[in-house]
C-alpha cells in the first residue's frame, strides 16, 4: 500500500515529476531545430559587410535550478557555426562555437495549466568563440567586431524562435486537456 499524501504535496510532486530537465531540454531542442541559417545580414559600420551564417545545434542540456518561489531550469544551446563575411568584394571565413544560455521558470495558471517562461536572451549572454581563416580575417574580426555582431544576431534569432507560436504552445501545458484525452469528457449530469 502506498503512503497517502496531501493534495499540496501531490501538486509539488506532480510538477517536479512532469517538468523534468530532460523534458525541458527535449522541448527546447524541438523548438530550436537542428540547424540555424541567417543572412545575408548587413554588418559593420554603415552595413559595409554582408554576413551569411550557418550552423548545427548540438545536444541541449538543462539543469534544475530552484528559485525561492518556483521550479526553474538553466539550459544551454550549443551551436557549431560557420560564417562567411563579405567586405569590399572579398570573403572571409570563420568557424566557431556559440553557447546560448537560457533561464526558464515554471508557474501554474488557472484552472490546471503549467506555463514555462523563458527569459529573453541579450547579446551579452551569448558566448562566442570564433577562429578566422587567414590573417586578413583575423584583422577584420578585431576591427569589424565580428564577435559582437554574431552575439547580436544569435540573440535575435533565439528570441524570435522562442517567441514563436510553436514555442509558446509547447511551453503551455493544459493538464485538463491531457486528462480528458485519457479519460474522455465528463459524463453529462442529470
Amino acid at each position: 500500500m502506498m503512503d497517502e499524501i496531501s493534495y499540496e504535496q501531490f501538486g509539488v510532486n506532480f510538477v517536479t515529476h512532469v517538468v523534468t530537465p530532460e523534458r525541458v531540454a527535449a522541448t527546447i531542442a524541438r523548438v530550436a531545430g537542428d540547424r540555424v541559417q541567417a543572412g545575408p545580414i548587413a554588418a559593420g559600420p554603415g552595413g559595409a559587410a554582408s554576413v551569411i551564417a550557418s550552423g548545427r545545434i548540438g545536444k541541449i542540456i538543462a539543469r534544475t535550478s530552484f528559485t525561492a518561489t518556483a521550479l526553474a531550469f538553466d539550459a544551454v544551446i550549443p551551436i557549431e557555426l560557420q560564417l562567411d563575411v563579405r567586405v569590399a568584394g572579398a570573403t572571409y571565413g570563420y568557424r566557431g562555437r556559440v553557447s546560448v544560455p537560457l533561464h526558464l521558470s515554471v508557474r501554474a495558471e488557472q484552472p490546471v495549466t503549467l506555463v514555462i517562461d523563458i527569459d529573453r536572451v541579450s547579446a551579452g549572454d551569448v558566448d562566442v568563440e570564433l577562429a578566422a581563416e587567414g590573417l586578413r580575417g583575423k584583422i577584420l574580426q578585431r576591427l569589424g567586431n565580428v564577435d559582437e555582431e554574431v552575439r547580436r544576431a544569435v540573440a535575435g534569432i533565439v528570441n524570435d524562435r522562442l517567441s514563436s507560436d510553436e514555442a509558446r504552445s509547447s511551453r503551455e501545458l493544459d493538464i485538463l486537456s491531457y486528462v480528458e484525452k485519457a479519460w474522455g469528457p465528463e459524463a453529462p449530469s442529470g
